[in-house]
């Protein structure tokens, strides 16, 4: 993911809500996106101590599907202690996954509002382009 991505993609929740309305040529251009994004499957796990985006059926996209790797990234990482933590006790495995759930589950908003702005980005990245 280029660097300049990673960062917007830092500023995703702040943002997200601020953004003019698209012009109509983006507008089109989030659809498509949006459309590629249904395709898309994987999800996130650890590798040498830091979360790694693994994709399982690419959008046949790259810069597609690093809109979503980005956002896991961003969302995932701040709960990562916590998850490894519930992940290691000691607890019944539908506990366990109980809990899990709901710490993916509040990572949800965070997750919305990468993935609105990272697909505005690239839409009109590739209007102006």
């Amino acid at each position: 993911m280029s660097i300049l991505v990673a960062l917007l993609l830092a500023q995703a929740g702040a943002n997200a809500a601020q953004l003019p309305p698209p012009s109509a040529a983006v507008a089109e251009n989030i659809t498509v996106i949006g459309s590629r994004l249904d395709d898309w499957k994987g999800g996130v796990y650890k590798r040498d101590g830091k979360l790694t985006c693994r994709i399982e059926e690419s959008s046949g996209d790259t810069e597609i599907d690093m809109i979503r790797c980005g956002a896991m990234i961003r969302c995932f990482t701040p709960m990562t202690e916590t998850m490894d933590a519930v992940a290691q006790a000691d607890l019944p495995t539908r506990e366990r996954n109980r809990q899990l759930s709901h710490l993916a589950q509040s990572a949800q908003p965070c997750l919305d509002a990468a993935h609105k702005i990272g697909v505005r980005m690239l839409a009109e990245k590739r209007v102006a382009e």
